[in-house]
């Protein structure tokens, strides 16, 4: 074998290891920069959703507050309609008919003017509950996430304690036909403010099944996040050894070259 065709063995072995050694290197970049780029938009939709779900649970948790906060102030409200209810059928059934009545007037005026202030100090963030202001130009109690909206229309529950305050105050309440009158008043009142604690207790149950629901979904949105880097780390793990493998590829090929090379030293020397 002359010198000749010993370099031109040479220089094709270098080319030849060379050019594995490029296209291991391309092949790793190119798969290195798709993985990223995926890894990347999987943890912004992660992120993106995340914040959805931590938004929605917080409006959905301010609904729940609005029913419990109703719903309890209603019970109060009912307190004061079932003490004039009692009174006044104490006077119904009190046998002695006394020509004043102005004391239990006012002891029912009172728990109108209790009933009164709960109306006007429920709110919820500044906003009444169980009152309307005459400006006041929202008419509904609204809860709004990106999977679903909630709604409740706005009650005036102090009208039910003025009508009962103007009936009571121009009644005799010696005429058995306008006490039973009032009576009568009092219970239809007291029936509509239970249909309305009605309706917050069903406005609260809509809004916590749906926060269930993003609750559970947070919880699995973590979940496979956790699954999905666990899985990550295996295919990286997977690509080290790949490039490892590259490598000591490459360096064989390149020791290949250094030995022809030193036995043609040989053979010229």
């Amino acid at each position: 074998m002359d010198v000749s065709s010993i370099n031109n063995n040479i220089n094709n072995l270098n080319q030849s290891s060379q050019l594995q050694i490029d296209k291991s290197q391309q092949s790793n970049q190119v798969q290195k920069v798709d993985n990223e780029s995926a890894s990347s938009l999987s943890i912004n939709e992660y992120n993106q959703r995340r914040d959805e779900l931590s938004l929605n649970v917080q409006s959905l948790n301010n609904g729940i507050a609005i029913s419990n906060i109703a719903t309890n102030a209603i019970d109060k409200q009912q307190d004061f309609l079932n003490n004039i209810q009692k009174e006044l059928e104490d006077v119904k059934s009190d046998d002695n008919k006394v020509q004043d009545k102005n004391d239990i007037k006012q002891s029912v005026n009172e728990n109108l003017r209790n009933f009164n202030q709960i109306a006007y100090e429920t709110k919820y963030k500044n906003e009444t509950l169980l009152s309307l202001d005459y400006y006041d130009e929202q008419k509904s109690i609204s809860i709004n996430t990106d999977d679903a909206n909630f709604s409740i229309e706005k009650t005036n529950t102090p009208d039910f304690a003025n009508q009962i305050f103007e009936t009571i105050n121009n009644a005799d309440l010696n005429d058995p036909e306008q006490l039973d009158a009032l009576i009568s008043q009092v219970k239809n009142s007291s029936g509509e403010l239970q249909n309305i604690s009605a309706e917050f207790t069903q406005f609260g149950q809509s809004v916590e099944g749906n926060a269930r629901e993003s609750i559970k979904e947070q919880i699995e949105l973590f979940n496979g996040n956790k699954i999905n880097k666990d899985k990550n780390f295996g295919e990286e793990s997977v690509d080290f050894s790949k490039n490892n493998i590259s490598s000591n590829l490459g360096y064989l090929a390149a020791s290949q070259a250094n030995i022809v090379q030193a036995q043609s030293v040989r053979l010229l020397s």
